[in-house]
């Protein structure tokens, strides 16, 4: 067994690993992708859209987000890794610089964050041009109750990328994530309603996600994820979504079921999810049956004092808590780096078990800086050699 493999099981079973395992999601084109990989396709997104309007092929893209997020996650060091997956191939038409258009719909590059978005990002992401009640209501009543097969060869960058690690002797826990319909922060409006007015309907609709969703689940397990996040965002900073008697009736079976499942193949289930979840607590951590709790949202109140005075602590591994939202996007390297320290203070004190993880990820607003003063305070912590870029 792995190092890796060894020091992310026992954080699993409560038991203390030699150091706290370290996991970690980066957001892709990040920044802080360029000083370990380079300026690429798969690290720059003005890049990667000149390539796709100019002919880049789907090995050439596949082969350089694999390298990316290979050397990344090696660079931090991480015992415990999720893919990102292989951006769509697109092939937008370049209007002039840092402007593109797709499908009629015009892009810039937004020069904070590096990322291409809509000229008018809230009007293309209306609900009402991305989703519709009346094609919703064709796709459930066209489903005719069966599983819907699951493609042979998905993934691609997940075998490349473990072909690079080995070939290094690296062999990471991987993660794969899958939600079966449970993540209500998502749900366009006329779905929330439809979970009242229409339960039956509602219901059909959670069963087709399942049908999609539990044989792909049993794919990535095959294929070598140890890990299953499951579930999705349910809550907020003022309480989940939806009420804990809709929680307990609609969406706590489902992932009951999915943790049952998960189990059964052998792999253990994380639940995902921000917010602040106080109110559907023994729903959410205890009932459900999962193993580990990810991106633990102090901002929104689950910190590591009342997590261990709800007993949570003991029975779940907590994968976090950094603070993504204030501390790593606004504050100073030296505040995080005594925020890792404190939050690795509480997770070895922890009979559940602690990965550390960011409460969310390294995602476009969160300083570089912050992520690298972190994972330096993490490397002195247990005594590490520093990172040298």
């Amino acid at each position: 067994m792995s190092e890796f493999i060894q020091r992310v099981t026992r954080a699993f079973a409560h038991e203390t690993p030699d150091r706290t395992p370290l996991f970690e999601l980066f957001q892709p084109y990040h920044p802080i992708h360029w000083p370990i990989c380079g300026r690429t396709i798969a690290t720059d997104m003005a890049m990667a859209w000149d390539a796709m309007a100019e002919g880049v092929t789907a090995a050439e893209q596949l082969e350089a987000e694999a390298q990316a997020q290979y050397r990344i996650r090696k660079f931090f060091g991480l015992d415990m890794v999720r893919l990102n997956g292989c951006p769509a191939l697109v092939r937008p038409v370049k209007t002039a610089r840092n402007q593109w258009t797709l499908n009629g719909i015009a892009y810039v590059l937004n020069e904070r964050t590096q990322l291409i978005e809509p000229l008018n990002p809230g009007q293309e992401a209306a609900d009402s041009r991305r989703s519709s009640e009346a094609d919703f209501r064709r796709q459930v009543d066209a489903w005719d109750g069966g599983s819907q097969p699951v493609p042979t060869d998905v993934d691609p960058l997940f075998r490349r990328v473990k072909e690079l690690a080995e070939a290094d002797g690296i062999h990471w826990v991987y993660m794969g994530e899958i939600g079966a319909g449970t993540g209500v922060a998502f749900y366009p409006p006329f779905l929330l309603m439809l979970m009242l007015d229409e339960p039956d309907l509602y219901r059909r609709w959670l069963d087709m996600q399942k049908a999609a969703s539990f044989p792909r689940t049993v794919q990535l397990i095959r294929r070598g994820c140890r890990v299953i996040a499951m579930g999705g965002d349910v809550s907020c900073d003022k309480g989940p979504f939806i009420s804990p008697a809709c929680y307990r009736e609609f969406i706590l079976p489902v992932i009951q079921e999915h943790v049952r499942l998960i189990h059964e193949e052998g792999a253990l289930a994380v639940y995902t999810s921000d917010g602040n979840h106080w109110p559907i607590q023994d729903d959410f951590f205890f009932n459900s049956g999962i193993d580990g709790y990810k991106e633990v949202d102090q901002a929104a109140g689950m910190t590591w004092p009342r997590l261990i005075e709800a007993g949570i602590d003991r029975r779940v591994c907590i994968i976090g808590n950094i603070d993504a939202r204030h501390t790593l996007c606004h504050a100073t390297p030296a505040d995080v780096e005594r925020e890792v320290v404190e939050c690795l203070d509480y997770g070895r004190k922890s009979p559940g078990g602690h990965i550390l993880h960011a409460s969310h990820s390294v995602h476009e607003d969160v300083k570089a800086e912050n992520y690298l003063a972190a994972i330096s305070a993490y490397r002195r912590y247990f005594g590490l050699e520093p990172l040298s870029l």
